[in-house]
């Protein structure tokens, strides 16, 4: 148990000594040294401990404990997240030296470490939900820590679609993260909460054995899949996590590799045996499947369009986090038919996290460096960099081949199991629909990736002063860039190197990218610009969630105001009851006449009323 707590609890206790320096090298190194013991102790763990529920009492009233459990999906979860973090903290030495608010950044960045194993290791909902939170409001921090809002530091343009403004600050953009994933995860409160009411229990194992659970329903359910929803940014709420990418290149990767996102997924995975016992479960794993592929989709075509090097990777991030919630979902489908393959199926699904998450936090961190050295963050302003940064551009072919689904790499192999639970679910159920959807991302995908690299490294407007990245930047996305291809390998040999016929869709989408933006680029559709510009302005989203909804939440508050505040309340307390009481004195203020008899016959009439209720009480 004592090393569980400090595999998880070591970065925020580094990122609380970090507080009592004004040193930037201090700071930045006593959060990196805490995130390499976390990432030496979940090692340890990963190798040596036993499978089991470890916990303390906490708050007894609620049943919260301190609860751990170690199974198959926590102890690699932990092992991946851990060295993720180590990397990418490793990486922010160098990238984030000279910032003026070191000690924001590196506090919130150990507090963000911790949250994210918290949920990892966590065995009670309460527990989690701690972990939970704490994820929300560090990446709210880190989403907006350059609060001074340059323009550099912005995702788009400075430019307005039907009067909405098109681009998004980083304190905006942290707004509008913490925004949208606190509407989900009210619903994901109230869930939790329903189902320690019904169960008496708020254990994952508890929850499992439960017979109560069964009775529930589909609705908290479903009240529970919002807060994953939001946290992994599945559609409609996918704009947040492209709009995250105003925060430091590191928090990126952090958020897109191994927090936050992957969080959402993550509980989605594990809590799956949990609801295959639940009546009606069956509509909640379609919801989550259908959600997830429509993700996938969106996103990937917004990857297809967009022209910032992060805005590129968001989209990216987005439809994997699509892909690996429809696998969960289809699991659970799969799971009802045939309970005895469901720990196969979740853990094909579980394996793309950790496939996507290699290559994308390499990508991020190698892209980052491309943005700080260029200083540049839209595709087509620079351009031939192999020239200048010749390990990173190797680097960045390496993970890109694998994030977008080449074999062998491990992108390729993690992708095609997760989507295999998909394609039998669509096999089995006979939707339709589903499969041209996913054979269509498919295609895409290495489209927008080859893409990406060719405008940046092999083509464009080559820079007159470009040098290559740090070595402190370079090392840890050249490492990871590299893992991609010996964890292909293992995984291989060791799970399974599936050959399917979505490798045909891949391959070609891969064909056509080589053509149109290594061998021949330049190529340009007037038939397609009409569909190019919708899928640019994200299918015109913006303008919902930042001009109809804030006029509607304003034209509302306007209402409450008038009617309530300025019609009920005020009108009530400084109108109606003081015109009552003004009223009331001036009808008292007559009977003042100043005239003795008449105050006499007061009394006398006084003293008759007095003695009348005496008689008659």
């Amino acid at each position: 148990m004592e090393v569980i707590l400090f595999t998880i609890f070591t970065p925020l206790l580094a990122s609380i000594i970090s507080l009592f320096s004004y040193s930037e090298k201090f700071k930045s190194w006593v959060v990196t040294f805490g995130t390499f013991v976390s990432a030496l102790l979940a090692t340890y763990l990963f190798f040596t401990a036993p499978h089991g529920v470890y916990g303390v009492d906490w708050i007894e009233s609620i049943g919260a404990k301190i609860e751990v459990r170690l199974d198959e999906f926590s102890i690699p979860m932990g092992l991946l997240v851990a060295w993720l973090i180590a990397a990418i903290s490793l990486y922010s030495v160098k990238y984030m030296e000279g910032d003026y608010r070191p000690g924001w950044y590196w506090f919130f960045f150990g507090f963000f470490a911790t949250s994210m194993l918290v949920v990892v290791y966590a065995e009670n909902l309460w527990f989690l939900l701690a972990g939970w939170e704490g994820v929300g409001l560090a990446s709210w921090a880190l989403i907006g820590h350059w609060y001074r809002d340059e323009y550099d530091k912005w995702v788009g343009r400075e430019e307005r679609v039907f009067g909405v403004p098109y681009w998004w600050t980083p304190s905006k953009a942290g707004l509008r993260a913490i925004l949208t994933v606190r509407f989900g995860d009210s619903f994901f409160l109230v869930a939790i909460a329903l189902f320690y009411v019904v169960t008496g229990t708020a254990s994952l194992t508890g929850l499992l054995h439960s017979e109560s659970l069964k009775a529930l329903g589909v609705v908290p359910l479903i009240f529970f899949a919002l807060g994953p929803f939001t946290k992994s940014a599945q559609f409609p709420f996918h704009e947040w996590l492209l709009t995250a990418m105003t925060g430091p290149t590191s928090v990126s990767a952090l958020i897109h590799a191994a927090t936050m996102v992957k969080a959402g997924v993550y509980v989605l995975i594990i809590t799956t045996p949990i609801f295959l016992l639940v009546h009606g479960s069956e509509l909640y794993f379609w919801i989550v499947t259908a959600i997830g592929v429509i993700t996938a989709l969106t996103a990937t075509i917004i990857a297809l369009t967009s022209m910032e090097f992060k805005l590129v990777l968001a989209g990216s991030t987005a439809a994997n986090l699509g892909i690996i919630a429809a696998a969960a979902g289809a699991a659970g489908l799969l799971g009802l038919r045939e309970e005895k393959l469901l720990h196969t199926l979740l853990f094909y699904a579980f394996l793309h996290i950790a496939g996507h998450a290699v290559s994308k936090a390499s990508l991020f961190m190698g892209f980052g460096a491309v943005i700080h050295e260029a200083g540049t963050r839209f595709i087509g302003e620079v351009g031939k960099l192999w020239r200048h940064m010749k390990i990173t551009a190797i680097a960045m072919a390496l993970s890109m081949l694998s994030l977008v689904g080449i074999p062998p790499f491990v992108g390729y192999i993690t992708k095609d199991l997760a989507l295999e639970n998909v394609f039998e679910v669509v096999h089995i159920s006979h939707v339709d629909i589903l499969a041209p959807a996913l054979y269509l991302l498919l295609f895409l995908t290495p489209i927008y990736g080859l893409r990406l690299v060719g405008l940046t490294f092999l083509h464009g407007r080559e820079p007159e002063e470009v040098h290559e990245a740090p070595v402190l930047m370079w090392l840890p996305y050249t490492a990871l860039a590299i893992a991609t291809l010996a964890l292909g390998g293992y995984f291989a040999v060791a799970v399974k190197f599936p050959l399917t016929e979505a490798l045909i869709a891949v391959l070609l989408g891969f064909l056509i990218g080589l053509i149109l933006y290594v061998l021949l680029p330049g190529f340009k559709s007037e038939t397609l610009q009409p569909l190019w510009e919708v899928a640019y302005r994200r299918f015109y989203l913006p303008i919902l969630y930042d001009g109809v909804f804030p006029l509607l939440f304003t034209w509302f508050a306007k209402f409450i105001y008038v009617v309530f505040d300025k019609g009920l309340f005020d009108g009530l307390y400084h109108t109606v009851i003081p015109g009552v009481f003004e009223m009331l004195s001036n009808s008292v203020r007559r009977l003042v006449t100043g005239n003795i008899s008449i105050y006499i016959f007061y009394t006398i009439v006084g003293i008759l009323i007095a003695l009348l209720l005496l008689v008659v009480l």
